[in-house]
């Protein structure tokens, strides 16, 4: 049997749907017609939006490549990345699959960079110039060019001379990630949290804390400082002032914390902490993005016996609504 000389991996991207979506032939296929490769790898990863169907992608280009007789050999990957705009995560992720690739000693390994997101594209560089993919062998990068740029090829990157791009590409992500943060609305009359289209089941207690915390971002207050064994009285007045805006009918359920107030203790720190916990586990659990949710949880900085609670979103990211 023949060994693979010629290797092309590829994160796959929406452009690539092509027929699917009654368009052309993505960046895959189209660097596939440019220059033959004897093995094609192809990445992907599930998204919980249905129209982002990556696995259904991926088997149509298997069957488009081998209709074509574009490659020898065709293997389809799972990466379980969560949020295709980390990069951090996507690096991992994608270094732990190529340290597990059974590499050929004669093979010449490519990836494509134009299917995917900007961070895909920052890792594969990172990927390549690191040295990370191989000790003995180099992965070599190539863009493509769209036909509707003139005569379609692949224009190969040249090693150590992408770090201003790197750099570029980062400030993208970034600005991406901004663009792409819904709006969190707390509503009063109903009371509930909604992320964007995506409702955030919370308890009584646990959505009194978020509107807490919301309420310090869009006054400009910042992060608040929590030390000792219990809460200041302050955070606990105001805890029960929300809790009885947001819930009036529920007596009950203030009764513990009305009589922790009167006796002057301010709130356990491990009740404020356990509470906290549950409700940022609630928001990674629904979310199911890493970026969205690092962005709205109730998250802590600092050392030990002194921490800093806040929300890290922007203020024009929080509204409170009757």
């Amino acid at each position: 049997m023949k060994k693979l000389k010629n290797t092309l991996l590829s994160f796959i991207g929406n452009n690539d749907a092509g027929k699917l979506n009654g368009k052309n032939d993505g960046p895959i296929l189209t660097a596939l017609g440019n220059q033959k490769f004897d093995e094609v790898i192809l990445l992907w990863n599930k998204t919980g939006r249905q129209e982002f169907d990556y696995s259904k992608i991926a088997n149509y280009l298997k069957d488009e490549i081998k209709k074509r007789k574009l490659a020898q050999k065709i293997n389809i990957s799972e990466l379980p990345i969560k949020d295709v705009l980390d990069h951090n995560q996507i690096y991992t992720h994608l270094k732990q699959f190529t340290d597990n690739l059974i590499k050929n000693p004669d093979a010449e390994y490519s990836a494509a960079i134009s299917s995917g997101t900007p961070a895909m594209q920052v890792c594969w560089i990172l990927l390549s110039e690191s040295g990370d993919f191989s000790e003995t062998q180099k992965l070599n990068l190539f863009q493509v060019k769209h036909p509707k740029h003139g005569k379609s090829e692949n224009i190969y990157v040249k090693i150590n001379t992408t770090l201003p791009k790197i750099i570029r590409l980062k400030e993208e992500v970034e600005i991406l990630k901004k663009d792409l943060i819904p709006l969190a609305v707390i509503t009063v009359s109903r009371p509930g949290l909604k992320i964007g289209e995506t409702e955030i089941s919370l308890t009584p207690i646990e959505l009194t804390y978020y509107k807490y915390f919301a309420e310090r971002v869009i006054e400009g207050k910042g992060d608040e400082k929590f030390s000792g064994f219990n809460t200041s009285n302050a955070f606990l007045d105001r805890v029960i002032e929300i809790h009885e805006e947001l819930f009036p009918d529920l007596d009950s359920n203030r009764i513990d914390l009305i009589s922790i107030r009167r006796k002057n203790f301010g709130l356990s720190i491990y009740t404020f902490r356990g509470n906290v916990s549950k409700l940022n586990k609630k928001i990674r659990n629904t979310l199911q993005n890493d970026t969205i949710s690092k962005t709205f949880e109730i998250s802590s900085e600092g050392g030990r016996g002194a921490k800093f609670y806040g929300i890290k979103a922007d203020s024009n990211k929080l509204k409170i609504k009757d």
